[in-house]
């Protein structure tokens, strides 16, 4: 044998060259097919909507003309439950606004008009639904991301329309527009209460990773847009409505925090699930973990203030987290995290060499969607190198596992005991070769380059011992189909799953 030839051979990862991933950039997979409540309690009222043309046209006065052109007060009935166009267009959204405010004067609207009529002004943004949460455990756990993006988005439109209509109706100042800015800030009160109750259904549920996204999401739109109605409307922080936002951040707060301690936990939770996949290749919970940290980080500012910290939910003493209190800690111990978990799971893997594929997959696919996402700017400088140094540690392990006792088969001597065909060096080798091929033909490694650097290592630890030792032995027949360019292409169809 040559000197070096029994010596293994590692390719260095590059870290663009570990795989093929997405960004990541999508957030972890919510459930589809559960419908809101159709049912937004619309009545069939019409003392709202005013029948005189003349009454019509003095309720829009005061409104842009876009605001005025082609309305037709008799689509402003109630809404009924069939009703499914959301309307978005701002100028809309004033002309029912227009013809909603006389229901929340406080001389003339009875309190069974003004709910019918906030009712109706909600279920215009589709979110009628938020009047039917009084009982905190109304919001299911499977509809909390579509309800809290519905929630959001209503929210920010809502703030803009109110800031347009009052702006409208203060100028000219008399008393008519006086008692019409009352009846609409009125209507912005009671809009902001109801919308509110979602802060409360989100604070509710029981700790999870979802409940921790609906909380900061609920928690960013709140802090943005409540301080602006107040502004708009000169409430003042003793306001009902202002109390109310005030203590629904604190709760949110809270809530979000208590989550925050448990995800370590949430991580290694086997419903999430930890069943393992028996071809090595990437695991699920890397795509959706990588995926919910990118998430986390969307509302940058409401995380800082659960990162740094307060009182607990009782109010009684300091509140401590065992995570790191800013956000590039915080990511980097949630991935140490993750890569422990997959590190202990992939012992359970029962093939040779299977749990070191398992490891190479899911770093590479950890590294692509941290480098090709917002978490590479979390990420220390050598964070990348120390993943690359692992996975050739990964695959060096591979081949001391797998191959090593492959290619040993070729150090014994042929000839004399050839009619015992376990002792002949190159049938040992044969069998020890194919042994290990139909074994790790169904292994599956995802990345086209991840892939063809395994191929590659694998051929040239392989191949030239196996060229060399038929060098060495001339008076060995080598079988049909057994050259040294065969093995090679035999080598080349690995890892396809």
């Amino acid at each position: 044998m040559h000197d070096g030839r029994q010596e293994t051979i590692v390719v260095r990862f590059s870290p663009v060259g570990c795989g093929n991933f997405s960004s990541g950039g999508s957030s972890p997979a919510t459930p589809s097919g559960h419908s809101v409540d159709s049912d937004d309690g619309s009545t069939s009222t019409d003392e709202n909507c005013p029948e005189d043309p003349r009454e019509f046209r003095r309720h829009l006065s005061r409104f842009a003309p876009s605001v005025i052109a082609d309305v037709d007060p008799s689509s402003f009935r109630p809404i009924s439950p069939s009703f499914s166009c959301i309307l978005t267009d701002v100028d809309k959204h004033l002309q029912r606004m227009v013809l909603l405010i006389p229901a929340f004067s406080v001389a003339t609207a009875s309190s069974v008009a003004r709910t019918d009529a906030l009712r109706q002004w909600l279920a215009g943004f589709d979110v009628g639904w938020v009047m039917d949460m009084d009982d905190r455990r109304s919001l299911p756990r499977r509809e909390v991301g579509r309800r809290v993006r519905e929630w959001a988005q209503a929210l920010g439109t809502m703030e803009r329309v109110f800031r347009h209509g009052h702006r409208e109706v203060r100028s000219p100042v008399n008393d008519a527009t006086a008692a019409e800015l009352a009846a609409l800030g009125q209507l912005a009160a009671e809009s902001a209460g109801a919308m509110l109750s979602l802060a409360d259904s989100v604070v509710a549920l029981g700790s999870s990773p979802s409940k921790l996204l609906a909380a900061l999401d609920v928690h960013a739109s709140v802090s943005e847009t409540y301080p602006g109605l107040a502004r708009t409307f000169s409430w003042p922080p003793t306001h009902p409505v202002s109390a109310a936002s005030d203590a629904a951040l604190t709760g949110l707060l809270n809530a979000s925090r208590r989550c925050m301690r448990d995800l370590r936990a949430f991580i290694r939770a086997p419903q999430y699930p930890w069943r393992m996949p028996q071809g090595g290749e990437v695991h699920p919970c890397v795509s959706f973990w990588m995926g919910y940290f990118r998430c986390m980080l969307r509302n940058r500012v409401s995380l800082y203030f659960v990162l740094a910290g307060g009182r607990d939910g009782d109010g009684d003493k300091e509140q401590t987290t065992p995570l790191a209190t800013d956000e590039g800690g915080l990511v980097m111990e949630l991935i140490s995290c993750l890569e422990a978990v997959l590190e202990e799971k992939s012992g359970a893997l029962a093939f040779p060499g299977l749990n070191q594929i398992f490891m190479l997959n899911n770093t590479s696919a950890l590294v692509q969607r941290a480098i090709r996402s917002d978490l590479s700017i979390f990420l220390p400088p050598g964070w990348v190198l120390a993943r690359e140094e692992l996975m050739e540690g990964y695959l060096k392990d591979y081949l001391e596992i797998s191959w090593a006792p492959v290619v040993s088969r070729l150090e014994g001597k042929p000839g004399a005991l050839s009619v015992l065909r376990r002792r002949n060096p190159l049938s040992a080798f044969y069998t020890a070769l194919e042994n290990v091929c139909s074994t790790q033909r169904g292994w599956k490694v995802p990345s086209p380059a991840l892939r063809s650097i395994l191929r590659r290592t694998v051929s040239e630890n392989v191949v030239p011992a196996y060229r060399w030792y038929l060098d060495d032995h001339p008076e060995v027949e080598v079988p049909t189909g057994r050259s040294a360019e065969e093995l090679e292409h035999q080598l080349s169809e690995l890892f396809e799953g």
